[in-house]
């Protein structure tokens, strides 16, 4: 079975004047399926480009991407477009709902551009609510939420189509530490049931409840090592209530 996700010399730059900046250089690694990775680094130092590369979001001036064996290089705008809809899954640090539309409104708008019928929308939107422990939420729009619940439902959006692969932009950064810890344990509980996870961090708290750390710096990979995850959820345990 090949990697999840495979690089080989991936680089991208970006005319700057009358130079380049290198976003990403040479990056060459593999992510099997079912991992829990977090990408660390500071602000430039290529990580958020190596996430959008990943998800497809953006194109690499030279070296191979494959997802799942597939080489996105040869691929059509509408292939690709299809990559992201059923393969990967987007959560944002600043949730990206729409203000207007409830809960289940929100989760329902990947099925919609799927061309999916209401009530097969409807059915699997309220799955995935209930699968992140909104199932009493799910006529509320995002400002009857708080800050977790929101991310909540940006989480469930993703996994709607059933992805293999959730990429996370600084996900708990909008949080509260304890409000964070438990996204934490809800992607911990998504990867022990079998979804891959890449997650872009600055904080080192954050990076490990992954089950591998990658560091970037200067558009260079400098770091990938494995290590033994924190348990998200006995830490959520032990965290005091916020207050009041």
């Amino acid at each position: 079975m090949p990697p999840l996700i495979e690089t080989i010399g991936l680089t991208r730059l970006y005319p700057a004047g009358e130079g380049v900046v290198t976003a990403l250089a040479e990056l060459t690694l593999a992510i099997p399926a079912g991992a829990f990775v977090a990408a660390m680094g500071p602000s430039g130092s290529g990580k958020s480009t190596f996430l959008n590369l990943v998800g497809c979001l953006d194109r690499p001036t030279r070296g191979t991407y494959r997802l799942m064996g597939e080489d996105t290089a040869s691929l059509s705008p509408d292939r690709l477009a299809e990559l992201r809809s059923r393969r990967l899954g987007f959560v944002f640090q600043s949730f990206n709902l729409l203000p207007r539309v409830d809960a289940l409104g929100n989760v329902e708008l990947p099925m919609v551009y799927r061309g999916l019928p209401r009530r097969a929308r409807r059915d699997r939107a309220a799955e995935a609510l209930a699968l992140v422990g909104l199932e009493g939420r799910m006529g509320h729009r995002p400002t009857q939420l708080s800050g977790g619940q929101q991310q909540r439902v940006a989480i469930a959006r993703a996994l709607v189509n059933g992805p293999d692969l959730l990429l996370a932009d600084e996900p708990t950064g909008a949080l509260d530490s304890r409000t964070g810890l438990g996204i934490m344990a809800l992607f911990q509980a998504l990867n022990r049931a079998g979804v891959a996870v890449l997650m872009v961090t600055h904080d080192a708290e954050v990076a490990r409840f992954a089950s591998r750390v990658l560091r970037f710096r200067d558009g260079r990979l400098v770091g990938d090592a494995a290590q033994a995850p924190r348990d998200a959820a006995a830490a959520l345990d032990e965290a005091p209530e916020a207050a009041a």
